[in-house]
């Protein structure tokens, strides 16, 4: 699915954004790929209901086109192509509801301050190559014309700056006189005038007003026309304007191009007033990342736990412990043979590593306490544990291993579970299963000659 979206030109008209709509959309129609076609126009879209007159395609095509990822660029250059005052852009949402669009918030005190840095932050993401579709929130100005009544010249004449502008107030919406309930709904009842528009500022200087004393007097011999800009929209933060400045990465690593962006702004000149932070999916990942950091800390804390109560001493559980390091390096090795990129995905498959891998190091050390029981020495029951515990070790890891395997090779036909996921966790499993069998033994006859050692002295 393409997401298309056209943002008006300041004092466009509906006709106007009707008329390019409809272009649009016989655009699209004349595409082979393309199976259905949904657009609306104004507050109907879902993703800013603000936007009065802002245009939001749904394009599906066909699953079996190819070079799908080159035609969203295509589209969006033939659809600047087709003309209109403003901006046309996409929006790129995954099956996951994810997003790949990193997001710019510049704040600042005022929107003067604002602008400069804006159009500064703006030529910065131009100048990277991973990303595309680069837009901001920041909204063009409309031209403002400002009338100053001048109270003398009006007295004179017995007007009021009230009668002004309920004069001039006739050019817009009529108001409303009354509701009335027709057929079990309310109808608004308002006085049909002839609607009265300007062309320009001396247009608008020579509309008159009809004193009491029955005078037609020109606006401009009793008011000043100033000239000015106004934004179309403001938005605030913290009580400080700010604007978002958005763009699509290109690249599947979005952390890296993340990163960059970052080393980027940071190397930048502010004003003392502005600031400009990473936000959109980088803000996300970050987010994600430390929360899936403090779960990893809380597994292995949990899992630490749970064996010393169950072995009854913290050497043996600290020693079955010793695995885990192991599946951090078979994991990243798995991702960098693969060609992934660390994600959440990814993160995820540590997490569950953390409860698979230790399940080995169990088998093996219960196995050795036993025999050490039994009156057999620290060496001779690592050496017949791990004899006889080495096939049932292998076949759960194999297992397992297989299990993920279609995952791992991307079989798994949906988003939210990626790749990543699998081949990390076989790439964990793969390298503490295989040095579970020696490190943890070492690591556990060291812990128990510093134990003797010291129940000697």
């Amino acid at each position: 699915m393409i997401i298309a979206t056209y943002n008006p030109d300041p004092g466009q008209t509906t006709e106007e954004i009707n008329d390019l709509a409809m272009e649009a959309e016989n655009y699209f129609l004349d595409k082979e790929d393309v199976d259905t076609i949904q657009y609306s126009i104004g507050g109907e879209n879902p993703t800013n209901p603000g936007a009065s007159n802002q245009v939001l395609f749904f394009v599906n095509y066909d699953k079996e086109t190819e070079e799908f990822d080159k035609e969203r660029k295509t589209v969006l250059d033939e659809l600047k192509d087709i003309g209109g005052k403003g901006e046309w852009g996409y929006q790129d949402v995954s099956a996951s509801g994810g997003s790949n669009q990193i997001t710019l918030v510049v704040n600042g005190e005022t929107m003067s301050d604002l602008g400069p840095v804006v159009t500064d932050v703006t030529s910065l993401l131009e100048e990277q190559d991973d990303l595309t579709n680069i837009s901001s929130s920041i909204s063009e100005s409309y031209d403002q014309y400002t009338i100053v009544a001048d109270p003398e010249k009006l007295s004179q004449l017995g007007l009021t700056a009230g009668q002004i502008g309920m004069e001039l107030r006739n050019t817009g919406t009529p108001p409303v006189l009354t509701t009335v309930e027709k057929d079990g709904e309310e109808v608004d009842v308002v006085l049909e005038v002839d609607k009265k528009t300007y062309e320009n500022k001396q247009d608008l200087k020579d509309t008159t007003i009809q004193s009491p004393l029955g005078k037609d007097v020109p606006l401009s011999e009793v008011t000043t026309v100033e000239e000015g800009e106004s934004s179309n929209t403001i938005t605030r933060r913290d009580g400080k304007v700010y604007a978002n400045v958005t763009a699509e990465v290109l690249d599947d690593n979005v952390g890296k191009v993340s990163g960059d962006v970052q080393a980027a702004i940071d190397e930048m000149e502010l004003p003392d007033s502005s600031e400009v932070t990473l936000g959109g999916v980088t803000e996300d990942i970050n987010e994600s990342f430390t929360q899936l950091g403090l779960a990893m800390a809380a597994a292995v804390a949990i899992v630490y736990l749970v064996l010393v109560v169950t072995f009854g001493g913290g050497l043996a559980p600290l020693a079955i412990l010793f695995s885990l390091p192991f599946t951090v390096i078979g994991g990243l090795v798995g991702l960098l043979i693969a060609g992934e990129t660390i994600s959440i995905s990814s993160m995820i498959g540590m997490l569950m590593l953390i409860g698979i891998v230790v399940t080995n190091a169990i088998v093996l050390i219960d196995r050795v306490i036993h025999k050490e029981k039994e009156g057999l020495t620290t060496r001779n029951a690592l050496l017949e544990a791990a004899g006889t515990r080495l096939r049932p070790i292998l076949m759960t890891a194999l297992a397992t291993i297989g299990a993920l395997a279609p995952l791992a090779f991307g079989l798994e036909g949906g988003a939210l579970i990626s790749k990543g996921l699998g081949v990390t966790v076989i790439g964990g499993l793969t390298s503490s299963t295989l040095l579970t069998l020696i490190i943890v033994p070492v690591v556990y006859e060291f812990f128990m000659k510093f134990r003797r050692k010291e129940r000697s002295e």
